[in-house]
């Protein structure tokens, strides 16, 4: 409700203090879950405005959103297969995890969060495209995803966005969920994300 002085301001030509003439902004959700909902729309979506609505709010999202990623630790041979279960944390993650928990940790096999952490320095797994030779940095949202691809021979990591984002520096971008619902975001849209 306006008040006093906003009416008589409106009525003189001057902006209410209030204001009530601003444009406002369309809040996106933060909550755990909304980059599952977005993408979910987003692959479904078959018109180009409404897909790239959607995809910028699906942007605005995922440095609230934990993902997964097989990893390696430096120096280790890639073919020789880890055996460890444990869920290695980046220090990133550690702040969205009681949030994300329920989402990221969905169809786990028995992985649990490692007491501590291990100071090496760690590598995400790529995927290379056949055709192009572009290598992506493969995220996933749970273990649903991540098992169908990696299977249980890596190292798994629960990392943020953000981590990500620095780590895919050297590549053409990231890949989320790998397959058939691969979301992919080369470093243009990488370089937007804030």
């Amino acid at each position: 409700m306006a008040s006093f002085m906003d009416n008589l301001r409106r009525m003189v030509g001057f902006k209410a203090k209030d204001g009530e003439n601003k444009p406002k902004k369309e809040k996106v959700s933060k909550q755990p879950g909304a980059f599952a909902e977005f993408s979910r729309q987003f692959l479904a979506c078959e018109d180009a405005a409404q897909k790239a609505e959607i995809f910028e709010k699906m942007c605005k999202v995922l440095p609230d959103t934990l993902f997964l990623a097989a990893m390696l630790y430096e120096g280790e041979d890639p073919n020789a297969p880890a055996k460890d279960r444990d869920l290695h944390a980046s220090v990133g993650s550690k702040s969205l995890y009681a949030l994300n928990e329920s989402i990221v940790t969905n169809g786990n096999p028995g992985y649990r969060l490692a007491k501590r952490r291990d100071p090496r320095r760690i590598h995400l797994l790529t995927l290379v495209q056949r055709k192009s030779k572009e290598e992506w940095v493969a995220l996933f949202t749970d273990f649903t995803k991540l098992l169908p691809v990696f299977g249980q021979k890596y190292h798994i990591t629960i990392i943020s966005f953000d981590e990500a984002k620095q780590i895919a520096k050297p590549y053409t971008g990231i890949i989320i969920n790998p397959g058939s619902d691969a979301i992919k975001i080369g470093m243009s849209e990488l370089k937007t994300i804030k």
